[in-house]
């Protein structure tokens, strides 16, 4: 389309052979510049409409009401734009090589491929990275502190111990404390107050009798720890952290002559690894607890196994399974040790975690005994508070 000022061929031609004035030719020219600015209009409107399409095709906006349209220009006389009408399609402006990716497109390039796992300072809000720091498989980050009230029942059932049957019900209250301290480490502390009630039932008479019925009640024995990440996970590399952990026998062996869940010197040594698959986290734990002498008992030595799966159901929901086995040696009373004393527990739990707000974890634990040495089952409830120390 020319839009120069130079006069077509025909109308110079019309001016000569008619012997038009030059007022005459000056109206033919204003009659010109009006059917250029109305064709350079209709370019501008072409040009809205294919922008406002191809923002439509990349990010679909809500509805919304039409503006009303715009009152077109009178249409130029029919023979004056039937000449200018072949150089209209130079006019139009050249579509882009390549169209800019939307935020859809934005957002699939940026997340991490299957099997890979990034953790931001949002993530660590998430449910599952908050339930593996309470579980004993990551550590809290370093400038935080966590605080976690501790409620457990656990049902204990002992058929034929001697001439008895043996029944326990265990109630522990508990606060724990963890800090997270520089070069990947965290500082760990608890103390538990127990509530035991026992009962021992006479079978070898008929009916059985109920010989012995008490409760006793202490606090329990303070524990202290202190653990840190060594390895981070790195392709078929999973996550590697150690803990080291004393029980300080700060309660009694015994409470109104109900034996006691405390009062022994214990050491423990454990190695934690873990493996993430999105939305899923393999835990595996092994340790070994070195008991003290204590008012002349050893209840002996613990091996422990501990194997775990975390599913991340949802940002805030984390569901979990974990086995552990405990393998007990022989007790040593006055430096005597009693064959066939050892024992193995064997223990199936299930949780569901979630968080309820900024910085609180709720937990739910149920446990399944699987040997008779182990709890018949157990429940545990807690909530854990993160919170910044500013340190």
């Amino acid at each position: 389309m020319l839009l120069g000022t130079a006069l077509p061929e025909s109308m110079v031609a019309r001016a000569q052979t008619t012997g038009r004035t030059i007022e005459q030719l000056q109206k033919e020219i204003v009659q010109r510049d009006a059917v250029i600015r109305s064709l350079i209009q209709r370019v501008e409107n072409l040009e809205r409409r294919m922008g406002a399409a191809d923002s439509a095709s990349a990010s679909p906006a809500p509805p919304a009401t039409r503006p009303a349209p715009r009152a077109r220009p009178a249409p130029p006389p029919p023979a004056e734009v039937a000449a200018l009408e072949p150089d209209e399609p130079s006019a139009r402006p050249a579509m882009p090589a390549k169209r800019s990716a939307g935020p859809t497109q934005q957002a699939r390039a940026t997340q991490p491929a299957p099997g890979q796992f990034e953790v931001s300072e949002d993530d660590a809000e998430r449910a599952l990275e908050r339930t593996l720091v309470a579980t004993g498989n990551l550590l809290v980050p370093s400038g935080f502190a966590e605080v976690e009230p501790l409620f457990s029942y656990a049902r204990r059932e002992t058929p034929s111990l001697v001439l008895f049957n043996q029944n326990r019900n265990e109630f522990t209250w508990s606060l724990d404390m963890r800090l997270g301290l520089p070069w990947e480490s965290q500082f760990e502390i608890a103390l538990p107050y127990n509530l035991v009630n026992q009962q021992l039932t006479d079978v070898f008479v008929a009916p059985p009798q109920q010989v012995f019925d008490r409760s006793g009640n202490a606090v329990g024995d303070l524990t202290v720890g202190l653990a840190k990440t060594f390895v981070h996970e790195s392709g078929w590399i999973p996550d590697l952290l150690g803990r080291i952990t004393y029980e300080a026998p700060t309660g009694p062996l015994k409470a109104n002559q109900v034996p006691m869940l405390s009062g022994q010197s214990k050491l423990s040594f454990a190695a934690t690894a873990l493996k993430r698959q999105d939305p899923l986290v393999f835990t595996g734990t092994a340790g070994y607890t070195k008991a003290f002498e204590a008012n002349h008992i050893n209840p002996g030595d613990q091996v422990n196994f501990q194997a775990g799966a975390f599913l991340a159901t949802s940002p805030e929901t984390t569901l979990r399974a974990v086995l552990q086995q405990n393998f007990l040696q022989n007790t040593t009373v006055n430096n005597v040790t009693f064959n066939g004393s050892n024992s193995a527990q064997s223990i199936l739990s299930f949780g569901a975690s979630s968080i309820l707000g900024r910085g609180i974890l709720a937990d739910l634990q149920v446990g399944i005994g699987l040997t008779n040495s182990a709890p018949k089952y157990s429940v545990i409830l807690s909530g854990t508070y993160r919170f910044d120390t500013g340190l």
